[in-house]
């Protein structure tokens, strides 16, 4: 049987990177000449057109567009699919699918769920939750009405699929107990609570009591994934990395955009924050218990600090004192392929200050641009091995 090639295996989401279609046509062609279509596609590996799609979306299939905008696909990546072996230790992306009850899907996606680290989504249908789940596993699967029966059916086929073994399963149904109950390796019942709200906080505060690793240090919080977000930034190959031109752009962008008189962008590892690029600021790195992107990596969006003094767990923070005084931060997430945090595209001011819708919106389409660009250089590294593996 012949092994998945490395190209295939991790490129996640290839075909969502917006630079793609605008890579050289040559060099794909050099590197893969016999291409499929969508539904050719779907036809050798035996399966809907839309289920194809599906792949194509999640990047379990490797493609790009032609310059007419259409869909194209190695004939080797569908022909190593087909082949593909148990692997095992499969990967997981940094998401939370959620089924919801009925009527509950717009609360759900107000609501999410603040402290895990994921990315929601939100489906209301059985049907839209299994074409979900048929691309690269999330970390979390959340299943409400869990007694009933479609939804039974779910969850059970869920419980024997191999791929979700690193994915915590929770179900949730009104005549469960009130405390969640683990009823198996990464399975956990819940009682399903009248209010969407309530039901997140329990099944948040749950997930963080029983994480595993070492204990949350008491400096700062970290979100529920910690382990895995670390893992994601030990594997980007980006701490210690020499200066990149691209990501200084960005970072004097996020300055200039915010009149900030410093900006940097912060990776986030388990006892430092090392700046990948910065300015207004000297110095390569911090103790991570300095860091402000810690509040980030646990709220998952765009966070504004307006008065530092203010925030209690920030007291003893030597930042605030001289020579720096720091007062005011703002910071978004920059995310790796599978959507775990790496660290922040993050400004500081010296005085108490607020963000402008404007610059709100600027913060966070240069934060996304920084994460294209991660992925951007991981698309070019794997062609790269692809191409020296004799492909």
């Amino acid at each position: 049987m012949r092994r998945t090639n490395w190209f295939v295996l991790q490129l996640p989401f290839l075909a969502n990177l917006a630079f793609f279609p605008i890579l050289c046509l040559q060099e794909v062609d050099d590197v893969v000449k016999d291409v499929l279509t969508t539904a050719k596609a779907a036809e050798l590996l035996g399966v809907s057109t839309r289920t194809a799609q599906l792949w194509v979306e999640s990047g379990q299939l490797p493609s790009w567009k032609t310059p007419g905008g259409h869909r194209r696909i190695p004939r080797q990546a569908v022909l190593d699919l087909v082949e593909t072996p148990d692997h095992s230790d499969p990967l997981v992306r940094a998401h939370a699918i959620i089924l919801a009850g009925e009527g509950r899907g717009e609360q759900w996606r107000l609501v999410g769920l603040p402290a895990l680290g994921l990315l929601v989504d939100v489906a209301d249908t059985t049907d839209t939750a299994r074409a979900w789940l048929t691309a690269i596993p999330p970390m979390l699967i959340i299943v409400e009405n869990a007694d009933q029966d479609d939804r039974r059916k779910l969850v059970s086929s869920l419980e024997r699929d191999a791929r979700l073994s690193k994915t915590t399963i929770i179900t949730s149904a009104v005549r469960n107990a009130a405390d969640p109950v683990a009823a198996g390796t990464n399975l956990i019942r819940t009682k399903m609570l009248p209010d969407v709200l309530s039901t997140a906080e329990m099944i948040v505060d749950y997930l963080l009591s029983k994480r595993g690793g070492k204990k949350e240090p008491a400096a700062f919080r970290t979100p529920w994934n910690e382990h895995a977000r670390l893992e994601a930034v030990a594997q980007s190959g980006l701490i210690g990395s020499a200066p990149d031109l691209g990501f200084d752009r960005l970072v004097r962008l996020a300055a200039h955009s915010t009149c900030a008189p410093i900006a940097m962008f912060t990776l986030i590892t388990e006892n430092e924050q090392w700046f990948k690029s910065r300015v207004g600021f000297a110095g390569d790195a911090t103790p991570r218990e300095w860091a402000f992107c810690n509040e980030t990596l646990v709220a998952n969006e765009l966070t504004v600090l307006e008065d530092l003094t203010r925030l209690d767990n920030l007291a003893e923070n030597p930042t605030l004192s001289a020579p720096y005084g720091f007062r005011f931060y703002a910071g978004a997430p920059v995310r790796d392929p599978l959507g775990f945090i790496l660290g922040s595209i993050c400004v500081i001011d010296v005085v108490p200050r607020h963000l402008r819708e404007v610059e709100r919106e600027a913060m966070m389409t240069i934060a996304d641009a920084a994460s294209n660009l991660i992925r951007n250089r991981v698309l070019e590294h794997e062609l790269q091995d692809f191409r020296g593996s004799g492909h």
